[in-house]
């Protein structure tokens, strides 16, 4: 079996990379009319949260 090639891609990298992945996602879900659904308005709430716990440790590592 061969191994796994290590990555040099920093963790910093890892999480603004994924972060900027999420508020992507957000622009997409976002409703392109007034109304929401409660899944919509769950999901964002769940994208924003993660993206909240992101940034905390992204201050950490400043």
């Amino acid at each position: 079996m061969n191994a796994a090639i290590p990555s040099k891609i920093s963790y910093s990298d890892t999480m603004k990379a994924r972060k900027a992945h999420l508020s992507g996602l957000i622009n997409l879900i976002k409703p392109k009319s007034g109304k929401t659904t409660k899944i919509e308005t769950m999901t964002i709430a769940a994208i924003n949260a993660e993206i909240t716990v992101i940034e905390q440790q992204l201050e950490k590592r400043s």
